[in-house]
């Protein structure tokens, strides 16, 4: 038996989380609640569990002010183009319905994959946010997702 029900939140720091929340909502459509006077942008996810489903399960994604200064990360600082994760301490994974959708608009926007992939049970790309963060663009296959769930 697991310990722990799932992912409560992913926060992400920021020297200005007001710009970094803008970033979010224009390139990668993003609509937070919260603001600068709450201290953090945030996007509440929520899903019924499938095995009881009186009960809630939900995942926030949040920026907050950092509280010292942020080591950005870019483009060709020393990490290779087909690496995925980077060498930065931790990188946020979105799920998204149609990625070549996504990354049509972040083209049309300037923004460019560091790199594509297609592991037969999900389709990735990587890019980096207004701070320099990498994210990880996740579009599962439906097929995949169900017979993980049945499993």
């Amino acid at each position: 038996m697991s310990l722990i029900d799932g992912l409560g939140g992913a926060f992400v720091f920021s020297e200005d989380p007001k710009r970094l929340a803008d970033w979010y909502a224009e390139y990668l459509g993003i609509q937070f609640e919260g603001s600068e006077e709450f201290g953090a942008f945030y996007m509440r996810y929520v899903a019924a569990d499938p095995d009881d489903p009186t009960w809630v399960m939900d995942t926030t994604f949040a920026i907050m002010k950092a509280k010292r200064p942020v080591p950005r990360m870019t483009r060709n600082e020393g990490v290779e183009q087909d690496d995925m994760y980077g060498d930065q301490p931790f990188m946020v994974n979105l799920r998204v319905r149609d990625l070549d959708a996504l990354l049509a608009h972040l083209d049309e926007r300037g923004v460019e994959p560091l790199r594509r992939d297609d592991e037969g049970y999900a389709l990735f790309a990587w890019i980096l946010d207004g701070d320099g963060n990498r994210v990880e663009l996740y579009q599962p296959r439906v097929e995949a997702a169900l017979s993980a769930a049945q499993a």
